[in-house]
This record gives structure tokens, C-alpha cells and sequence, in this order.
């Protein structure tokens, strides 16, 4: 029975899950903080500023969504 577990991968899972874990929830976190400092700096007339966060969120967003398609292209190759 423990010949069949492929030990190698399972090393490999113990360090990729948390890293794929941190990568999701910190891209996702960045769009919000983007999004909702975008907003307060438009309602404070500070163009520059939202720009700027607006720039984050989308950059985020980008980072976010190819994140996930990276994840789900692995779940459905192997």
C-alpha cells in the first residue's frame, strides 16, 4: 500500500497548497483595497490618486484571474 502513494507529490502538495492559497487571497485583497481607496480618493476629488488604485485594482484583478485559470488548467491536464 505505501508503494502506491507517490511520496514526491505529496511534498510537493505540502508546499503548493499554501502558496496557491497566499497568491489567491492576496490578489483578492488587493482588488478590494484598490477598489475602495479608488472610490474615497474620487469622493475626495484626488483624480491622481484614484487612478493610481484603480491601476492596482486592474492590475490585481489581471493577477487574480490568471491565478485561477493556471489552477483550474492544472486540476484539468493531470
Amino acid at each position: 500500500m505505501a508503494g502506491v502513494i507517490e511520496w514526491g507529490k505529496l511534498g510537493q502538495l505540502l508546499w503548493v497548497a499554501p502558496v496557491a492559497g497566499l497568491a489567491v487571497a492576496l490578489t483578492f485583497s488587493l482588488i478590494i483595497v484598490g477598489v475602495s481607496r479608488a472610490g474615497e480618493a474620487r469622493r475626495d476629488r484626488a483624480g491622481g490618486i484614484a487612478a493610481a488604485y484603480s491601476a492596482l485594482a486592474l492590475a490585481a484583478t489581471a493577477g487574480f484571474c490568471a491565478v485561477v485559470v493556471y489552477g483550474v488548467q492544472i486540476i484539468t491536464t493531470k
